[in-house]
């Protein structure tokens, strides 16, 4: 499973900067998950300040 970004995203780049298999970029309101690329490591969760990061209902 993949994990996702929401509208609460405030662009701060942590979860981009910690993931280690470079999943997550620059969208068009904020930043977003590659799920082809992510592993499901929880970095971005951790990082996020403002909860905008987690696992894909």
């Amino acid at each position: 499973m993949a994990r996702t970004i929401d509208e609460d995203c405030i662009n701060c780049g942590r979860c981009e900067e910690f993931c280690p298999v470079n999943a997550i970029y620059q969208g068009k309101e904020h930043r977003e998950v590659d799920a082809e690329k992510c592993i499901d490591c929880f970095a971005c969760e951790i990082e996020c300040p403002v909860n905008a990061a987690y696992l894909k209902p």
